[in-house]
């Protein structure tokens, strides 16, 4: 049964009615991660870009980012 707490509502998969992968969709997902890998490391160091750890840190000048972290302009 569906619990509710705060305002939220927290519910067990079945109950939300979300099916869960099955083994063969699981291996088809691990496999094109293997290959994006694989694809990844086929390009020669010095040919890579790297992106900024500006698009990977969503906590950065927010709110919930730690005082060591944030910083006044």
């Amino acid at each position: 049964m569906s619990e509710h707490l705060s305002g939220k509502t927290f519910s067990t998969p079945e109950e939300a009615g979300v099916t869960l992968p099955n083994s063969d969709a699981i291996a088809e997902i691990l496999r094109a991660i293997d290959e994006s890998k694989q694809l990844r490391d086929s390009i020669p160091p010095d040919q890579r870009i790297l992106m900024s750890p500006k698009f990977s840190d969503d906590l950065s000048d927010t709110e919930f980012a730690g005082p060591q972290e944030r910083h006044e302009d």
